[in-house]
């Protein structure tokens, strides 16, 4: 959720408008971003609504279908409702390991995303390939630190051996003493000095 917000924070910074190439206000960006901010809590929150709903339903349906068996000979019938509540099980146990994976994901690509956000590559294709790497390691995340354990000494290494994957910031060069120009009279006597010819005092 904080990595989409950021997302659209920096859109909406670098967008203009307008054949005047007007920029955004930070007031405006503000205000975008809160009703923003409001139409994905709705949203959330009917889903929310909807998955809730929908368990209860499967819980009310087992419920009843095994009040149905209770008391029933055993035949064919009761049978064919014992099926349809261990298919309704498995269903729902099913959609749970679904949900959980599914949040699992999302939760370690957004923090993926915040371990590679200050690393500048050459390439969109670079960067897969970098991601790609570091999901195959499957680096252990410590909630107490928040960081992933021994990630950061991986990165220092791919970025030794695959250094054409990422940006290089060269310095610019800085002189340790000072240049100085020659004067007239030391390149004159430089020069008579090559010459033979005495230094004329």
């Amino acid at each position: 959720m904080e990595g989409e917000k950021r997302d659209m924070r920096e859109y909406l910074e670098k967008l203009e408008i307008g054949e005047g190439k007007v920029k955004l206000s930070a007031e405006e960006i503000k205000a975008i971003l809160t009703e923003h901010g409001k139409t994905v809590k709705n949203e959330t929150e009917k889903v929310e609504t909807a998955k809730n709903k929908d368990i209860e339903t499967y819980k009310t349906t087992i419920t009843n279908l095994e009040e149905k068996i209770k008391g029933m000979p055993n035949s064919e019938d009761v049978e064919k409702l014992q099926k349809e509540i261990n298919d309704m099980k498995e269903a729902e146990t099913k959609r749970i390991a679904d949900e959980k994976a599914a949040n699992e994901k999302r939760i370690r690509e957004e923090r993926t995303n915040e371990f590679f956000k200050d690393i500048k590559f050459t390439s969109e294709s670079a960067k897969a390939g970098v991601i790609s790497k570091f999901n195959e390691k499957d680096f252990k995340y410590d909630e107490e630190t928040k960081k992933y354990q021994g990630a950061s000494e991986w990165l220092e290494e791919i970025q030794k051996s695959d250094a054409g994957a990422f940006e290089s910031v060269v310095a610019n060069p800085k002189f340790t003493t000072g240049v100085t120009t020659p004067t007239k009279s030391s390149t004159t006597d430089e020069l008579r000095a090559i010459m033979g010819l005495k230094t004329e005092k």
